[in-house]
Protein backbone atom coordinates (compact mmCIF):
# COMPACT_ATOMS: atom_id res chain seq x y z
CA UNK A 1 0.00 0.00 0.00
CA UNK A 2 2.47 2.17 1.29
CA UNK A 3 4.65 1.92 -2.55
CA UNK A 4 1.17 2.49 -4.59
CA UNK A 5 1.32 5.95 -2.50
CA UNK A 6 4.90 7.00 -3.66
CA UNK A 7 4.20 6.10 -7.06
CA UNK A 8 0.68 8.07 -6.85
CA UNK A 9 2.66 10.90 -4.97
CA UNK A 10 5.75 10.99 -7.82
CA UNK A 11 2.81 10.99 -11.05
CA UNK A 12 0.81 13.84 -9.12
CA UNK A 13 4.19 15.76 -8.93
CA UNK A 14 4.88 14.72 -12.52
CA UNK A 15 1.18 15.87 -13.67
CA UNK A 16 2.38 19.25 -12.10
CA UNK A 17 5.62 19.92 -13.83
CA UNK A 18 4.11 19.08 -17.26
CA UNK A 19 0.92 21.70 -16.44
CA UNK A 20 3.21 24.56 -15.80
CA UNK A 21 5.10 23.81 -18.61
CA UNK A 22 2.47 24.24 -20.52
CA UNK A 23 0.74 27.43 -19.31
CA UNK A 24 3.75 29.03 -21.10
CA UNK A 25 3.00 31.18 -23.57
CA UNK A 26 5.26 30.34 -26.70
CA UNK A 27 5.50 32.85 -29.70
CA UNK A 28 4.12 36.27 -28.19
CA UNK A 29 5.18 38.95 -29.69
CA UNK A 30 5.43 42.76 -29.11
CA UNK A 31 4.93 44.28 -32.37
CA UNK A 32 5.94 48.07 -32.48
CA UNK A 33 3.14 50.80 -33.51
CA UNK A 34 4.15 50.78 -37.63
CA UNK A 35 3.34 54.73 -37.76
CA UNK A 36 5.55 55.35 -34.81
CA UNK A 37 8.52 57.95 -34.18
CA UNK A 38 10.56 55.22 -33.22
CA UNK A 39 9.82 53.00 -36.25
CA UNK A 40 10.08 55.52 -39.14
CA UNK A 41 13.35 56.99 -37.76
CA UNK A 42 15.14 53.77 -37.80
CA UNK A 43 13.33 53.18 -41.87
CA UNK A 44 15.14 56.43 -42.55
CA UNK A 45 18.06 55.35 -41.60
CA UNK A 46 18.12 52.40 -43.26
CA UNK A 47 19.48 52.38 -46.97
CA UNK A 48 17.52 49.47 -47.59
CA UNK A 49 14.40 48.24 -46.00
CA UNK A 50 13.82 44.48 -45.98
CA UNK A 51 11.76 42.35 -43.68
CA UNK A 52 15.21 40.81 -42.39
CA UNK A 53 16.61 43.94 -41.99
CA UNK A 54 13.31 45.48 -39.95
CA UNK A 55 13.28 41.82 -38.04
CA UNK A 56 17.14 42.34 -37.00
CA UNK A 57 16.91 46.23 -35.80
CA UNK A 58 13.10 45.55 -33.81
CA UNK A 59 13.96 41.86 -32.89
CA UNK A 60 11.34 40.55 -34.47
CA UNK A 61 10.54 37.38 -36.54
CA UNK A 62 10.66 38.03 -40.04
CA UNK A 63 7.00 37.14 -41.00
CA UNK A 64 5.79 39.87 -38.52
CA UNK A 65 8.02 42.10 -40.00
CA UNK A 66 6.49 40.99 -43.16
CA UNK A 67 3.32 41.91 -41.90
CA UNK A 68 4.73 45.44 -40.68
CA UNK A 69 5.99 45.98 -44.16
CA UNK A 70 2.88 45.56 -45.85
CA UNK A 71 0.65 47.22 -43.87
CA UNK A 72 3.24 50.19 -43.67
CA UNK A 73 2.37 50.02 -47.94
CA UNK A 74 -0.80 49.92 -47.76
CA UNK A 75 -1.48 52.85 -45.49
CA UNK A 76 0.94 55.06 -48.40
CA UNK A 77 4.14 55.44 -46.50
CA UNK A 78 6.22 52.79 -48.41
CA UNK A 79 6.98 51.43 -52.19
CA UNK A 80 7.83 48.49 -53.26
CA UNK A 81 11.38 49.46 -54.77
CA UNK A 82 12.34 46.01 -55.94
CA UNK A 83 11.33 42.42 -55.97
CA UNK A 84 12.81 39.02 -56.43
CA UNK A 85 10.95 35.73 -55.72
CA UNK A 86 12.33 35.80 -51.74
CA UNK A 87 13.18 39.11 -51.29
CA UNK A 88 11.21 42.40 -51.32
CA UNK A 89 13.05 46.16 -51.06
CA UNK A 90 11.17 48.89 -50.34
CA UNK A 91 11.68 52.77 -50.03
CA UNK A 92 9.85 54.97 -48.30
CA UNK A 93 7.97 57.65 -50.31
CA UNK A 94 9.06 61.12 -50.77
CA UNK A 95 6.73 63.64 -50.03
Amino acid sequence: MKKMEKQQAAKDKEDQKTKEKRDKIIGAVDIPDATSDEVMGALRGMKAITPTGVASKFNLKVSVAKKLLKELENSGTLELAARSQNLKVYALKMG
